[in-house]
């Protein structure tokens, strides 16, 4: 039962962590949104999917940084150490992917020449997490919200005040790398205490092709934002990334499982996983209603410029919510595989291990996605669609790709785990239903000739409204979130 209270209790509080920073976060979407064009949000966009492209080296240290620090080695020093000398092979690869790539989509290369400035720094912070998901994950909730809050400030200094542009969104971005790295690195400064192990960077060396394979996924993910702004251009990778943000809010919910993995790695019981779905489902089906009821006053909240991206919010909304359901599978699989707890594992043990199965199967999914995403977009691009059309188009081949793909690895996942949850399920549902429609004629009332400040304040007004409704429909109806809720303010009073 502690166990279970503790996976509950630490996820929501990185969950509220990632709340509170959606709200900064959608703050600064606003203040970039507006400033740039649909073009240049696409080009910002770009840098971005640059600098993971950069970081796929430092996956090897965060790995097995995280599984090692889970089981009580503390290699934070050597973690950190190894990351920072890794992060000059990543500033090889970003001005590599660079010489290619401004030219084709960018009239100048300042933005992307600063940019390069978010790679040792996105090092740092990949390794910060990795040990703080190892050690104490609700670490990442505290740094999250100071992070964001330090990015908006910027942000808005950068943009409303110095009138920076671009390069006024890359500075806010630095600030909040550096901010979350200090404040992790000093948060698990613990697992510091032991020398610099060569022999440990040996070992992760010598099995580095696991997270090689582990991390490719991870670049495969952001990899649609390169080719479509090759091949279509950047306009209508602004279009999808300007909903695609705002309904990565719904995948948020995935944080309330942040915990999942290593107490899996801890020897927690086959129950978690189910937990952590039945958990996290109660707050990414009334996100995903709030997006499917309501995308276009939304993407006002942005501009009106971005509206044709209204479609396309409505589907990633509930794409997100399967999104979350994959996060989990995979975390389940890898959390419960004890092939590596040995020093010296056998290769062909490893290549049967769910270390090994489950990012075959992501990177299956990524190649399968980015295939069926150009042959759509060409297609629509041929025949004269509209960017709404377009966007619409994208969002659905996502769709479609993460449900097929969740379901090959859920059916592995059966075996090591249970994962269905209860009826409560079907209660989120209803709820969210009910809370869907009263969004819905709640919007008519909102003012579109109000100044931003005013519009977004009764927007927020709306969706606390929903959130009301959905929260008090679940209370009254699940018996077990009235028991949770009881024992969650049971621990803080």
């Amino acid at each position: 039962m502690s166990t279970n209270f503790g996976l509950r209790s630490t996820g929501l509080l990185v969950f509220t962590g990632r709340i509170i920073s959606a709200f900064t976060g959608l703050l600064f979407t606003v203040m970039v949104a507006r400033w740039l064009s649909p073009g240049t949000f696409g080009t910002w966009e770009v840098i971005i999917t640059l600098v993971t492209f950069s970081a796929y080296p430092v996956g090897v240290v965060a790995y097995w940084a995280t599984r090692d620090v889970a089981r009580g080695r503390m290699v934070g020093r050597t973690a950190f150490w190894s990351g920072l000398l890794l992060s000059s092979l990543g500033l090889v690869l970003y001005f590599a992917f660079t010489f290619v790539t401004y030219s084709r989509i960018a009239s100048s290369v300042l933005p992307f020449l600063l940019g390069a400035l978010l790679v040792p720094l996105s090092y740092w912070s990949a390794v910060a997490n990795a040990v703080v998901q190892g050690f104490r994950p609700a670490v990442y909730g505290y740094s999250l919200v100071v992070s964001e809050v330090a990015k908006l400030v910027v942000a808005y200094e950068s943009l409303y005040v110095y009138r920076l542009g671009i390069e006024g969104v890359i500075l806010a971005l630095m600030t909040a790398y550096f901010v979350q790295s200090v404040i992790s690195t000093y948060l698990v400064r613990l697992t510091t205490a032991e020398r610099f192990d060569f022999s440990q960077t040996r070992r992760w060396s010598r099995l580095a092709w696991i997270p090689a394979v582990s991390y490719l996924p991870t670049v495969l993910a952001v990899a649609d934002t390169y080719v479509v702004a090759l091949g279509f251009g950047t306009p209508v990778v602004g279009y999808y990334q300007a909903a695609f943000i705002v309904a990565g809010v719904v995948g948020y919910s995935s944080a309330l499982a942040f915990s999942l993995y290593p107490l899996l790695l801890r020897g927690g019981n086959e129950r978690l996983p189910a937990i952590s779905v039945e958990y996290s489902l109660l707050f990414a089906i009334p996100m995903a209603a709030a997006c499917i009821a309501i995308p276009e006053p939304i993407l006002f909240l942005l501009s009106t410029k971005y509206l044709p991206g209204a479609m396309g919010l409505a589907i990633l909304g509930f794409m997100f919510v399967f999104t979350t359901m994959s996060t989990i599978v995979d975390q389940t699989l890898l959390g419960t595989e004890k092939v590596d707890v040995g020093d010296r594992p056998k290769f062909l043990d490893l290549i049967r291990s769910n270390l090994l199965f489950v990012p075959v199967v992501n990177i299956l999914y990524g190649v399968s996605y980015i295939a069926s995403l150009y042959v759509a977009l060409s297609y629509a691009f041929a025949n004269g669609f509209s960017y709404s059309s377009s966007v619409a188009l994208w969002a659905a081949v996502q769709l479609a790709a993460t449900v097929a793909f969740l379901l090959v690895k859920a059916r592995r996942a059966r075996g090591y785990a249970k994962l269905m949850p209860g009826m409560s399920a079907a209660y989120y549902l209803v709820a969210a239903a009910v809370m869907g429609g009263v969004l819905y004629l709640g919007s008519g009332l909102l003012d579109q000739g109000a100044s931003t400040l005013w519009y977004g304040t009764q927007l927020l007004g709306l969706g606390i409204a929903g959130a009301a409704v959905y929260f008090g429909l679940v209370y009254a109806m699940d018996s077990k979130f009235r028991d949770m809720a009881r024992s969650l303010i049971g621990r803080v009073t």
